[in-house]
Order: structure tokens, then C-alpha cells, then sequence
């Protein structure tokens, strides 16, 4: 899923979306309510209100299964986990459509998975990893594949970078550094 994505306005097309799902997101515990659409081309569209908002528009699948239930499932797991890295797991509050059970389910499911993948992930610890570790900047495997990891960003502006063991490389996108483990030390000697 791509947040840089535009489904357009939901103006004129509010009143086609049903409720979904109310849920307590991000670090403050926020309350997002959550809507879908199937539209006239065999498209479901998850959208979301937050304090009242206008209705926006989050993702789009192309339907793919027999059950409606599977579809939004099958939705609301994607969204998730695309943004569990950086709004962590939302909690259930309400929902039209799962109970408490199914959604935290969903949850326990992709957390599963993820620890699973984290685990395999400290079978592989690079010299970056260490020095990372020595230099306190905290990496952590991100669950997404066994070489992928996270870490504090040296600019102490309160982001993580992203860190490959595959190619030992690291590299912030808030910044815009990216690099070997030479370009780190120097980052963190204060050299440019």
C-alpha cells in the first residue's frame, strides 16, 4: 500500500460507504472510524473519518473472493500491516462487521507472522547491526523479511531508519542519508 496514492474526494459518494470498524489507533490512542465501498467496476475501498472528518479514502483491491467478509478482511489486514510500522496495532472498538474476536484475530495473525520472520531475522546479525548496537541507536528486526531492520535515527529527530543485512546498507528517508556503514560512522562523527 502506497499512502502517496490519491483516490480522489469522497464528495458526492459519502452516503455509498457503510460502517466498518471504530478502532483506537496511533501512539495517543486516537479513535478512527473506519468505512467501505464496493464500486461499480468490482473495487472495494476502505475509507476513514477521524474527529468528524471528511470521509477519506485509504486503499483499493480489486475484489477476489466469494465472500464479502473475506474481501473486507482481506482489506483491513493489508491496511494494517502497511501501517503497523509506524502507527503500531490498532484496538478494537466497534465494528459492524467483525466481532471483537475476528478482529483481534486479524491482529494476533500478522503479529504471529512477524515474530516468526524477527526471529530468523537475529540468525543474521552484520557488522552494521553491531555497530548500530555499540553506537546505542537501537535495531530491531521489522518483521517484514528476515533482512530487514530498524533502527534510531542518528539525527535524534525521533524516526528510524531502515537497514538492509542483505546489502548492509542503511538509509533515512526524513533526511535523506542513506549508505555503508563508513557513511554512519562519519553521520555520526558530525562530518558530512
Amino acid at each position: 500500500m502506497n499512502s502517496d496514492l490519491d483516490f480522489g474526494n469522497t464528495d458526492g459518494i459519502e452516503d455509498q460507504f457503510h460502517p466498518l470498524i471504530d478502532v483506537l489507533a496511533t501512539m495517543l490512542n486516537e479513535e478512527f472510524n473506519y468505512f467501505y465501498r464496493i464500486t461499480d467496476d468490482n473495487y472495494i475501498q476502505m475509507a476513514y473519518s477521524y474527529c468528524g472528518s471528511q470521509i477519506e479514502i485509504k486503499a483499493q483491491y480489486k475484489l477476489r473472493f466469494q465472500s464479502l467478509k473475506k474481501d473486507i478482511s482481506f482489506i483491513v489486514k493489508n491496511y494494517i500491516e502497511a501501517n503497523a510500522p509506524f502507527n503500531g496495532y490498532p484496538t478494537f472498538e466497534n465494528s459492524a462487521v467483525f466481532t471483537k474476536q475476528e478482529f483481534d484475530a486479524i491482529v494476533h495473525e500478522l503479529k504471529s507472522e512477524k515474530a516468526v520472520i524477527s526471529k530468523k531475522s537475529l540468525e543474521n546479525i552484520t557488522p552494521l547491526i553491531t555497530y548500530l548496537k555499540k553506537n546505542s541507536l537501537n535495531p530491531i528486526p521489522s518483521g517484514e523479511s528476515t533482512t530487514n531492520w530498524r533502527a534510531q535515527c542518528p539525527s535524534k529527530r525521533g524516526h528510524f531508519i531502515e537497514v538492509s543485512t542483505k546489502s548492509d546498507e542503511w538509509g533515512c528517508g526524513y533526511c535523506r542519508r542513506k549508505g555503508k556503514q563508513a557513511d554512519l560512522e562519519n553521520w555520526l562523527l558530525g562530518d558530512v
